[in-house]
């Protein structure tokens, strides 16, 4: 190989080092993008690429710790609901917070009644919905990410059984006046913190309705809408529809409750 052979290959690679590096940071950045995209549900915009994407680094730092009592509670779950299956639940655990937040956000809880809600917790972000518009206020949850989920307490109470859990959940957390100043939290500082979810089944409605509950998902007949008294029943009393086979759709499960967990900083909701 001649010196003008080496030379040449000397300069190709120079030249080619330095493509090489550019498109791997461009590459970096592009994955970057759609991480935040995926994470975050949002597209960013060119104007402001440098905020969002600074946004993105701090969501998700020094999530919140989670109380996970998995190998606890499940096999107690399992035993009780063989058909139970915590792989499934989750997401849609992650999805109901994701939901409850974007109703109050845009202030329209269609998207709730579309998902196993019980009508209470509809009630509930319909009537902060109308203490924000009394007030010419909105509540903003940006760039909302749920971490992590784990089963952390299972109880039996009110005729119910009750799974609960607990999501470390990231975002930006604000609410601006009527005329759009920032009145409470931050637009620009994440916050990390614990949302705990209620997921529960009717087991004795006499019970449950003796308790103030009157509202969860599987109170009555699905043929003639008549009330039931227990999960043991095999039949309708009105109308005679046999209940062998479709307990678990007689008396479903349904998501009862949301809350942030031990919130210390104070906040409009």
């Amino acid at each position: 190989m001649d010196a003008n052979t080496i030379g040449m290959i000397v300069a190709g690679v120079l030249f080619a080092l330095p493509v090489a590096i550019v498109l791997g940071i461009v590459f970096i950045v592009w994955r970057k993008i759609k991480r935040f995209e995926k994470d975050s549900g949002l597209k960013l915009n060119a104007d402001n690429f440098i905020e969002d994407l600074k946004r993105s680094n701090d969501v998700g730092k020094n999530p919140a710790s989670l109380n996970g009592m998995d190998k606890i509670y499940l096999p107690k779950i399992l035993e009780e609901y063989p058909q139970f299956r915590l792989a499934s639940v989750i997401p849609q655990v992650e999805t109901v917070i994701k939901a409850y937040l974007n109703s109050i956000e845009s202030k329209d809880t269609a998207p709730l009644k579309k998902l196993t809600i019980s009508p209470a917790l509809i009630d509930r972000a319909e009537r902060i919905i109308e203490d924000l518009d009394s007030r010419n206020m909105n509540v903003f949850y940006d760039n909302v990410v749920v971490h992590r989920t784990v089963i952390s307490e299972y109880v039996h109470e009110h005729g119910m059984v009750i799974i609960r859990f607990q999501s470390a959940v990231g975002y930006l957390n604000f609410a601006r006046d009527e005329e759009g100043k920032i009145v409470s939290g931050s637009d620009k500082k994440a916050e990390e913190t614990v949302y705990v979810v209620s997921y529960a089944r009717i087991l004795d409605s006499e019970l449950a309705r003796q308790a103030g509950v009157t509202d969860v998902i599987g109170l009555n007949c699905p043929n003639c809408g008549a009330p039931l008294s227990s999960a043991n029943v095999e039949k309708c009393l009105f109308c005679g529809t046999p209940f062998k086979n479709m307990t678990e759709d007689v008396f479903g499960w349904s998501f009862t409750d949301i809350k942030e967990k031990n919130n210390m900083t104070q906040k409009l909701y």
